[in-house]
């Protein structure tokens, strides 16, 4: 992997049909694009080393992109963005909103 390259970017949940068809699946397709061009502009060291990849996913439960810097090799997530504490204090809020 050359420095400053992506090696992967999951899509879950999502297929070509469904971006057709649904609104709320274009919107995440969308901001994966716009993460996805955020992200290559940045100069994050963790990518810059050899077996290291990238994984954006949406979580539509807190409406937000989750960015995750991975070992190819290992699977295992080196760094994430937003943290695992914020996600899991978004999902709370949100559930005692009732949203």
């Amino acid at each position: 992997m050359k420095v400053g390259e992506i090696a992967a970017v999951s899509a879950t949940a999502t297929s070509v049909e469904a971006a057709v068809s649904s609104p709320e699946v274009r919107q995440e397709t969308s901001d994966r694009r716009a993460v996805l061009a955020a992200v290559k502009e940045l100069d994050l060291p963790e990518l810059n080393r050899p077996n290291r990849g990238l994984n954006i996913s949406y979580d539509r439960e807190t409406r937000q992109s989750i960015v995750q810097i991975v070992d190819l090799e290992s699977g295992e997530v080196v760094q994430q963005f937003p943290g695992k504490d914020a996600v899991e204090r978004a999902k709370y809020y949100r559930e005692i909103s009732g949203l």
